[in-house]
């Protein structure tokens, strides 16, 4: 089994961060921006153009910035675009005051059904998502999120671990730090926290294999790779 996994591309609270320094404004699930949905776009037709290794399963976050990012990546692979609701950001959808995010807040339950399939005619939902939304779980902190990290890498290596398959994975800044974390065995401290960042820019790419050869450790073929992008267009 190979990993390819996909942050998404540039969300309305990034551009407000970097914009104004504050986490004021923010949404709960923002959606992108103009350059996001380019980033998204330049991603797929990188992935066709350069013939690069294909995914062969292709899943996303539910948060609306991951469906929209994954959405031209599955057309363009025309392969069904599978929602996992496992693959959400640290901490949920939550309604958090301006002191910054992460800290504490009152949990929503994300989009609607009806509204993830507008962005994208390739999504497959899973069961928990209806007209109600899909995320119905408490605020989340850091701890609870490795964890969640752990569940993820033990259901794909239970279900493509013995297979060649290239598994695609949309998800977020910092889950995708646990993902990396939890793929390579490499634990953070017991509250969550992490001994190293891993730069991760909007859009950018991550390939793993988690089975190089008999008796080698999983390999981290490239982290962060974001050349379908020209310099204006990179955004963290």
């Amino acid at each position: 089994m190979r990993l390819l996994l996909i942050r998404h591309g540039e969300s309305v609270n990034n551009r407000i961060q970097a914009d104004t320094g504050s986490w004021a404004g923010r949404s709960p699930d923002p959606e992108l921006t103009a350059l996001g949905q380019i980033q998204a776009n330049r991603l797929a037709t990188f992935y066709v153009d350069r013939q690069l290794p294909r995914p062969d399963v292709l899943l996303t976050s539910l948060m609306q910035r991951a469906v929209a990012t994954a959405a031209p990546l599955a057309r363009a692979l025309d392969l069904p675009l599978q929602g996992h609701p496992l693959l959400h950001e640290v901490g949920g959808i939550y309604e958090a005051d301006d002191e910054g995010p992460h800290v504490q807040g009152r949990p929503l339950p994300g989009s609607p059904a009806s509204a993830l399939l507008a962005l994208s005619p390739d999504l497959v939902l899973p069961q928990e998502a209806d007209e109600t939304g899909w995320h119905h779980r408490p605020f989340e902190a850091p701890h609870h999120a490795w964890e969640r990290a752990c569940e993820v890498t033990a259901a794909l290596r239970t279900a493509y671990g013995d297979t060649d398959r290239l598994v695609g994975v949309v998800s977020h800044a910092w889950f995708s730090q646990y993902l990396i974390h939890a793929f390579l065995g490499w634990a953070p401290a017991p509250d969550g926290r992490l001994s190293a960042w891993l730069t991760i820019h909007n859009s950018g790419h991550t390939l793993i294999d988690l089975e190089p050869g008999v008796g080698w450790p999983p390999a981290l073929i490239w982290l962060n790779r974001h050349d379908h992008l020209s310099a204006d267009e990179i955004t963290s």
